[in-house]
């Protein structure tokens, strides 16, 4: 329905009083899921995102020094502008969160506190060391190692899911994760993102400049890799987001490694193509893509206004704050932020993104026309992109994880009660099916049979909630 206020899924906020030393550990016990599971692929994406973050990071740095040393101040200077101003940024709040934790800490280790899990234990990194992490602009790798080690923790642990200690290894992992996965998110879209319109924009010039040579500068494949890995940053922090969401929330169940495989590939594909367009709105154009890059805000903003709207209770600011975020990665990609269908969200923000596209590969606006092999890209572009929507759509029509939920699956829904009664984490299509007579059972397999067509028809119909 237009206008129908959702909750919000890109941030996790707490309801009604906050309490002292609650922290996100307290929302958490409420909402983490009864049946605990740590794969070896959760700390797989750890490990993968520090690497790629360091990758990303440190080749912009080095692309901005090639152009340096050649002479090119001015694109140096944007490239190394681009890098540096949004790490800084994220490793401020990065530092603040820290900051945060280490009082938290504090006052939960006070001698006078007590029943406390912090009480006579040492903090997990020194201050020092935080501050000389966010000097370096490495502050969000310190949160995904702390989800590593949590998380490797939790597997080492011999213990069932009902211990106090691996249900805690477990609740700061996922507070480490949720951290870190919100900062590379918005490192992506903040650094990256802008990155990759820049240099795209520098290494087009450039190797029109030198196709006709047929040799290119050494520093012109760096940058190839450094744009690559850029677009794999953005594909991975949109998919980890999600990931990480799932795996906070008792209703839904987490994302399988194909199933994550297939987001991203989704992501890359589409990035890729809307990163080609805008490249070459930005050679056609020149500066003049500025006012048209606000004009598709302007677009993007009335639809996630009428498809997103956001309801969080006495944020108003921060709700008027969502929308504008959202609206700004649409620039790249669209993202769901609200709970609910996608099936016209994705379609809308598509839709725009598929619109610009033609039109500029259509028309071909000199200089574009004669850029070198534009036959390949014009049909490349398109394919990519092309490509791209069909993996979505097979990802949502077979392999989306709510499709286990809603058909039974063993899935992360709440049981408690039989934990408590079992003193074991059972998923719950295992659970005990109670005893019951033959005429109360005869009456309720029709039923409950009727209840699940009723759930399959609806799942085949609607298209499933992010």
């Amino acid at each position: 329905m237009y206008l129908k206020k959702h909750e919000s899924k890109l941030l996790l906020i707490p309801k009604g009083a906050e309490q002292e030393d609650a922290g996100i550990i307290a929302v958490l016990t409420d909402r983490i899921p009864s049946v605990l599971i740590v794969r070896w692929f959760d700390l797989f994406c750890f490990g993968f995102a520090m690497c790629s973050y360091v990758l990303d990071f440190f080749s912009d740095i080095g692309i901005a020094i090639f152009h340096f040393w050649a002479g090119r101040h001015l694109s140096g200077a944007l490239v190394l502008t681009f890098a540096l101003l949004p790490s800084v940024i994220i490793n401020i709040i990065s530092m603040v969160w820290m900051l945060d934790d280490e009082m938290h800490w504090k006052r939960r280790a006070h001698p006078r506190r007590t029943g406390t899990f912090e009480l006579n234990q040492k903090r997990f990194i020194s201050l020092g060391k935080m501050i000389t992490l966010c000097i370096f602009q490495m502050g969000p790798l310190f949160w995904y190692y702390k989800a590593l080690y949590y998380g490797w923790m939790f597997t080492k642990s011999q213990k069932d899911n009902t211990d106090r200690e691996k249900r805690r290894f477990f609740m700061k992992m996922v507070e480490a994760e949720r951290d870190a996965t919100l900062l590379r998110f918005f490192e992506a879209f903040l650094e990256s993102a802008p990155q990759l319109i820049i240099q795209g924009s520098i290494a087009a010039n450039y190797f029109q400049s030198y196709y006709a040579s047929g040799t290119y500068p050494y520093w012109l494949y760096f940058q190839a890799a450094s744009l690559t890995l850029s677009i794999i940053s953005i594909s991975w922090s949109v998919v980890v987001q999600n990931r990480s969401l799932r795996m906070t929330r008792d209703d839904k169940v987490n994302i399988w490694p194909h199933e994550a495989v297939l987001q991203f590939c989704w992501r890359f594909l589409t990035i890729l193509a809307r990163i080609i367009t805008l490249v070459a709105f930005v050679l056609v154009y020149e500066i003049y893509t500025i006012p048209l890059i606000f004009g598709h805000l302007l677009v993007t903003l009335i639809h996630v206004i009428f498809l997103q709207a956001l309801h969080i209770e006495a944020c108003t600011h921060i709700e008027k704050l969502l929308l504008v975020i959202n609206a700004m990665i649409h620039i790249f990609t669209p993202f769901n932020m609200a709970e609910g269908k996608t099936r016209y969200r994705y379609l809308v923000a598509y839709g725009v993104e598929f619109l610009e596209m033609m039109t500029i590969f259509i028309i071909l606006p000199p200089p574009l026309n004669l850029f070198p092999m534009i036959d390949k890209v014009r049909v490349g572009v398109p394919v990519s992109f092309a490509i791209g929507i069909l993996i979505m759509m097979i990802y949502y029509k077979f392999f989306h994880p709510n499709r286990r939920q809603l058909l039974g699956a063993a899935s992360q829904v709440d049981v408690s009660r039989d934990v408590e009664k079992e003193k074991v984490a059972t998923p719950l299509n295992s659970s005990p099916i109670p005893e019951e007579k033959p005429e109360e059972l005869n009456g309720n397999v029709v039923e409950h049979k009727n209840t699940d067509k009723k759930v399959f028809e609806s799942l085949l119909e609607d298209e499933c909630h992010n």
